[in-house]
């Protein structure tokens, strides 16, 4: 169907049209309608000059490609890339495949993916991550064994997603290889790593795991201490979740909202109507 509507744009009359409308006021128009949310409407522009535009262009329209009612302007203007540029760099494959990724639909992620001549780094990780991000865990953790065979070196995002993943199939042994990785790479230091082992090993049921990667991690934020002390809770350890939280507390660090929940949840449980009682003050304190 698109290989017929672009044909179309061919016919003499058409192309004189084409001819009379620059570049420069194409471009104006397709970016003012996106703006304004009207993403179908920049797709038929665009869609209607057979002309290639600035890489720059391209990566903005995959940008604003970001729910399932996307999809059909993510199709177009992929189609319009590949046919007015032949050979479309390797980041602009990348950015289509997030779009699709962003758009739910990981079939025509996977079949831009099996289609490129060349990948980097940033085409494994937007398919590792599409796939953690909606809940395909084992598809994720496939795909990076893969990435990791070829030779492509893993970063700080292909672990976030593939930590997750790890988290959701909650098996200690592939998580401890990922760790293992981790340390290889050198992203022990990564707040956002060191908290998601926390959480993985958690989910694998070895708390004694998470509270010592807890302890070794060089800095912690919010969520790296809501995460320990939710973790507790789960199996739980009221008691150590309160601790935990009157930690967070003495280390200056502001509770998220629902760090809150989980120490009252926590306070509730053992009878502890003194911490309670102090960690209302604390919510109080903090508005």
């Amino acid at each position: 169907v698109l290989n017929q509507s672009f044909a179309m744009i061919q016919h003499p009359r058409v192309a004189a049209a084409v001819a009379a409308t620059t570049t420069n006021q194409v471009i104006e128009s397709i970016i003012n309608y996106l703006k304004v949310g009207r993403i179908q409407k920049a797709a038929s522009i665009l869609f209607a000059f057979p002309l290639p535009f600035p890489h720059s262009l391209y990566a903005h329209f995959f940008r604003h490609c970001s729910s399932p009612k996307a999809i059909v302007a993510a199709h177009k203007v992929e189609f319009h890339l590949v046919a007015t540029s032949p050979n479309p760099p390797i980041f602009l494959r990348n950015r289509a495949l997030e779009a699709y990724a962003k758009c739910s639909s990981l079939h025509d992620a996977r079949e831009l993916f099996d289609q490129m001549p060349h990948r980097d780094g940033g085409s494994w990780n937007a398919l590792i991550t599409a796939y953690s991000r909606l809940r395909y865990p084992h598809e994720a953790l496939s795909l990076f064994l893969s990435m990791n065979r070829s030779g492509v070196p893993a970063n700080k995002i292909t672990f976030a997603g593939v930590l997750s993943s790890c988290a959701a199939v909650s098996e200690l042994p592939l998580s401890q290889q990922v760790h293992g990785l981790v340390v290889k790479f050198g992203f022990c230091g990564n707040v956002i790593i060191g908290s998601a082992l926390v959480d993985v090993y958690a989910k694998c049921g070895v708390m004694v795991y998470a509270r010592r990667m807890f302890y070794e991690m060089p800095r912690r934020n919010a969520v790296t201490w809501n995460v320990i002390v939710r973790r507790y809770l789960d199996v739980g350890d009221a008691k150590e979740a309160v601790l935990m939280f009157t930690r967070m507390f003495s280390a200056r660090v502001k509770p998220l909202n629902f760090t809150f929940s989980n120490a009252l949840v926590a306070c509730s449980s053992i009878h502890a109507l003194e911490e309670g009682m102090q960690i209302h003050g604390v919510v109080v304190k903090w508005g």
